[in-house]
């Protein structure tokens, strides 16, 4: 079983850059790809979760800084919402009549 790079101890230590250098100019880039160490890109989910924690925090220094300000924040943007969706509805059910008429 191979460790993890990252793990306590070290067990396995990058190139350095001469080395680097050195198997780039020897290998030839059709047969060996040099891989960068450690290349490690962090998941979608742990962005997203990330991001949302972020905005819910600032969201809720907002509220605690600016109460009346963020509650007519708040109304406007259920405002919006309500009025879209009655929007999609009135849709919706225009389209539903109109087939069940024909």
């Amino acid at each position: 079983m191979i460790p993890y790079p990252l793990e306590k101890g070290h067990l396995f230590y990058p190139y350095p850059i001469c080395t680097e250098t050195a198997d780039r100019e020897l290998l030839p880039t059709v047969f060996h790809e040099v891989s960068v160490y450690p290349k490690k890109e962090l998941p979608f989910f742990i962005l997203f979760t990330a991001g949302l924690c972020s905005f819910t925090a600032m969201l809720a220094l907002l509220t605690h800084q600016f109460p009346e300000l963020m509650g007519v924040f708040a109304k406007a943007v259920l405002y919006i919402k309500s009025a879209s969706f009655r929007n999609v509805c009135y849709e919706v059910m225009a389209n539903v009549c109109f087939y069940i008429v024909i």
